[in-house]
Parts: structure tokens; sequence; C-alpha cells
């Protein structure tokens, strides 16, 4: 059976260690903060791995920016150029371009699964029975811009001109075509920072997202069971809806409730964060997991990982590293989870949805 991603020829290329710092500063990379990822380095680290590990490891691209980057990714998999029959988990991570440690994360997240492959246990069975999707700039304009010149320039948004306006960008989080422009959860001035730009879908780098999520549907159904959207940050586990405070609107049944509240739970005592719904931090309409929810019934999380210090500054290499260690048992565990979220809500749950109860 043909499936629609597109796996491209593995890379064989020598690069910076995925985590720690990379030999040299790149063009662009403000002094001192080495060990941050640009996007050539992401490039580079995700071809290194396949290099290392072609058996469990190839790059796909998701599609193209709005100044013409490829949005690469990783697909890990224990038979990697089969698409098999295994449940599917999209891990995807700085939307927002000021974020930086959600692409940190993402970076080490593919080390953990691909050199830990055969040497840990539990990532070894993860890896056998799960196909794992991980894009780690999903705004590649918008990351090249914010660090730029030598500078932070703390900037969210893409880098696609708005018509009528000299303003650029638009919130790639307020862009999906679920709920958009429904709810007071986004700006309409092109200047804001959480500007939702004139229309559902205007940005190439939300199309392309929306168009991996639907390649995944195979005879009508969707593979991925589980996205895991990494933000930065408030230490918090999110799940939908954020466009609503309705803690369970119509369209969300009662067992989807449970599972989301118990899955989440579960995932914040692996990280130390806070779990709640979205919109208890705030409403967002045009969401990213309320769209994957809302359309596909995919059970979508958001990790809003640590904040740096000071809040709005780049993370020290020492605080990424320890918030790197406090969520991998949370990954891990949503990883597992895949197979059948309503498991995190018990026996019951389990029984009735599961295939092996």
């Amino acid at each position: 059976m043909t499936r629609s991603y597109r796996l491209l020829p593995l890379a064989v290329l020598l690069s910076a260690t995925l985590v720690a710092p990379g030999p040299a500063a790149a063009a662009g990379e403000p002094p001192g903060y080495e060990y941050l990822h640009t996007y050539a380095e992401m490039k580079e680290g995700i071809d290194a791995a396949v290099a290392a590990h072609p058996d469990i490891a190839a790059s796909f691209s998701m599609g193209v920016s709005y100044e013409g980057r490829q949005i690469w990714g990783i697909k890990i998999s224990d038979n990697v150029a089969t698409d098999e029959d295994e449940p599917e988990v999209f891990i995807n991570a700085q939307m927002h371009a000021r974020e930086r440690s959600s692409g940190e994360l993402a970076m080490y997240l593919i080390d953990l699964l691909t050199s830990g492959y055969g040497v840990d246990g539990r990532v070894t069975d993860i890896v056998d029975g799960r196909e794992i999707w991980i894009v780690p700039m999903v705004n590649p304009d918008g990351a090249e811009y914010d660090m730029s010149d030598g500078v932070f320039r703390h900037w969210r948004k893409n880098r696609q001109p708005i018509p009528g306006s000299s303003a650029v960008g638009v919130d790639l989080n307020r862009q999906f075509g679920f709920k958009w422009a429904c709810c007071g959860g986004a700006s309409n001035d092109p200047f804001a920072d959480k500007y939702r730009g004139p229309e559902p879908w205007f940005a190439p780098e939300t199309r392309a997202y929306r168009d991996f999520v639907l390649s995944r549907v195979v005879d009508g159904q969707q593979q991925l069971s589980v996205i895991l959207s990494l933000h930065a940050a408030g230490r918090l586990v999110l799940w939908p809806f954020s466009f609503t405070k309705k803690d369970r609107p119509r369209r969300m049944p009662y067992d989807d409730w449970r599972a989301f509240v118990a899955m989440g739970h579960q995932l914040a005592d692996q990280n130390g964060y806070r779990a709640q719904q979205g919109s208890d931090l705030y409403i967002v309409d045009g969401d990213q997991d309320d769209w994957a929810y809302g359309t596909q019934r995919i059970f979508a999380f958001a990790f809003e990982l640590a904040p740096g210090k000071p809040r709005r500054g780049a993370p020290t290499l020492a605080q990424l590293q320890a918030d790197q260690q406090s969520n991998r048992p949370a990954v891990l565990l949503a990883l597992e989870l895949a197979d059948c979220p309503y498991r995190a809500a018990g026996a019951g749950l389990a029984a009735k949805h599961c295939a092996s109860g």
C-alpha cells in the first residue's frame, strides 16, 4: 500500500552533536548561544541521525516555507522504509520562531530515539512498535530571522508579507481552519504577534502541516493517534479545546474527555508540569491541536516547556538539558500510550476502546 508522504534520499553528512554545543557558531547565532540550532544545523542533525541509523531513520520534507525553505523532518521506526500498520505519533516544534527550547527538545528526542535504539530497552520497544514523525522547525523562516545578525529578535510569526499592509508575518497557531477567528483568541491587527492572517490556511507552513496530517489518512482511517506540539514557555501540558472555556463541548465525547484528562495528568506527573485544558491558559482560535482533534480526532497535546531566565530570554544550555531530561519520561509515556490513549483512563475505557482491552 502506498502512502503519500515523501521519504528523501539518505544524506551522509558530518554534523554537530544533537544536544551539546556545535563546533562553531553559524552565521547569525548570538555569541554564547552556539548550542542552539540554526536551520542548517537542524538539517545536519537530522542527516547525521539518518546516516548513523539508516535502518530506523529517514528524512522527509513536510513542505516548503514562504521563503522557500524545506520544512525538514525525520521518520523513526524499526522498518523505516515500510509503512507498517503501527500507531503513529507526530511531534512538532518551533511553530513560534522565538520558542527555541521547543526545537531543541525535538532535536534531543531525535537523538534519544535513534541512539537509544538497541541500547535502551524502553526506547527499543517504542521504536519497534511505533511510527514516529518529528519536525523540529515548523517555522524555519521565522526561526532564522529570530536569530540573525548576532541578536535575538524575539520574533514569533512567519515571514510572509501581509497584503494591503507593510506588516510581515502571521501567527501560525492562529491559522488553522477549525474555529478560525471565532472566539476572540487571535488578533486581526497585521502588526500584532498573534495576528491570525487574512484567512485560514493563508500561510504555506500551516498548509504543509495540514497536508502532512491528512496524508496519514489511509482507507478513510487517520493513522496518527497522538500529536505532541512543543511550545514555550509555561511548564504546562495542554489538551483541547482552546477555543472555548467549556470543559467538554458537545463535539467531544465523554470518553474522549476522560482520556484527555487522564493522559494529560499522567504526562504532567512525568515532567513536573501542570495539566489543564488549553483554554484554561487563554482562549485560542485557529489552534493546531483543536484542528487535529476537532477534524481528525487525534489525541493532540501541547507541551509548554520551561522558560529561560530571564523569562523572555533564550534558555541556557543547562536549562535546556534539565528540561529535556524532565520531558524524557513524559514523551516516552505518550509514545507508549499511542496504541490506545483511552488506556490512560483505566481498564473500563481500555476494554471499550482498545483492541487488546
